[in-house]
Order: C-alpha cells, then structure tokens, then sequence
C-alpha cells in the first residue's frame, strides 16, 4: 500500500495539485490546517483532492473552522476525527485539533480531552493527529521547546500502531520512532513539503519529500 501524507495546506490549492499530479497512491490523509479557520478553503481542498480519484482522509487541524469536528465527510472525504474507519485492511482512526496554547486558535483541547478522544480509538492500526507527540523530533519549535501532545506520546506507547502521522509543528518535519510506532511529521504542504509511506507485510518505509 502507498500512503500519501500531507499536513498545513492553509488554502494553498495549488500546492496540492502540483502533489497530486506527481504522486500516485493509494490513500491520501490530510493532517489537518487545511484552511485558515474557512469553510470554503477546506471544501475547495477536498474537492481537488477528490478529482485524482483517489480515497481521501482528512481531520481538522487547529487552524481550521470548528463547525468541522462534527463533520463525518465533505465533498467525498472522510473526517478520520474521533473515528475509525477501515480502508484497504488497516484500521485509520484520527485526533483533530491542536493543544492549549498562548495563541487562542480556533480548534484547541486540553491533555484530559485529548486522552479522552484517543482512548476511545479502538484497534488502530495508523493514527492520524493534527498535534505531535510530545518530547521527539517531531514537536520542537523555533525557540527549541517541545509543544506536542503528552497524552498522544502515552498513547503510542501503549497501543502502539504501526505508524503516526501528524503536522502541526511546520520546521519540525521528519520521521521519529516510539516503540514499534513510526511517527512522521511531513511538513507543511504550504511550503510544498508532504511524505510517501509505503506499507507492505508489516514494513514501512517512509519517505520525505519537498516539491521543487
């Protein structure tokens, strides 16, 4: 299977068109902030993406309008938030939203809330989450402090699914390991950086990559 991942859209159109057109896949996941808090981006985002006919899955991001959490699909697309959903044998199951932070967005949630959501995501074989686990690669901001979720980092070590998928953290991209967990933070989309995974037998080889 070929895993298309892209995080931070922010009404960049194009920059997933020129994504779409470079890459085939199986799935693609959205991981949230694919607006500036407007509806109208996020449905013009998942009706690009839905002409490559391809199967979409998206979440929310913090950044996106909050009338979008209880959305269970748009324009074709799948909100993963809250949910799982089975696609091409593997368990998808997502968390939406940022963390409680200084700057008041739109979409925020406290670490109990966030536990919350999380455990009830039964039997999942790939999360996908707005906010990076807390303490790895993935979640350092300019100033070198860890912003991620510590309620998504004890998440993964207990359940432990096979891969992660966030954003959230735009100079954060990379891959990081929690366990047997493959955590990934593609980039921001907005600045033409997305990722490739490809599963095959319980093996996973992702791969970064950045739009010329």
């Amino acid at each position: 299977m070929r895993l298309l991942a892209a995080s931070d859209i922010h009404g960049e159109i194009g920059m997933l068109k020129s994504m779409l057109g470079r890459e085939d896949t199986d799935i693609l996941v959205l991981a949230g902030d694919l607006s500036n808090n407007s509806m109208g981006e996020v449905r013009g985002i998942l009706q690009v993406a839905g002409r490559y006919g391809v199967r979409v899955m998206f979440i929310p991001g913090n950044m996106d309008p909050p009338d979008l959490l209880n959305v269970e699909s748009l324009e074709g697309a799948i909100n993963l938030h809250g949910r799982v959903r089975n696609v091409l044998g593997l368990n998808l199951g997502g968390l939406g939203g940022g963390s409680i932070s200084q700057f008041n967005t739109p979409i925020e949630f406290n670490e109990r809330i966030i536990w919350n959501k999380l455990d009830n995501l039964a039997n999942i074989d790939v999360l996908v989450s707005h906010v990076p686990p807390y303490g790895t690669k993935l979640d350092v901001v300019r100033t070198r402090m860890h912003a991620g979720s510590k309620s998504l980092l004890k998440f993964l070590k207990e359940k432990q699914p096979i891969l992660c998928v966030c954003g959230h953290i735009h100079e954060s991209y990379g891959v990081d390991f929690i366990g047997r967990t493959v955590s990934i933070n593609p980039g921001p989309l907005m600045w033409g950086r997305y990722s490739v995974i490809e599963l095959h037998d319980g093996n996973i080889k992702p791969m970064l990559k950045k739009l010329s």
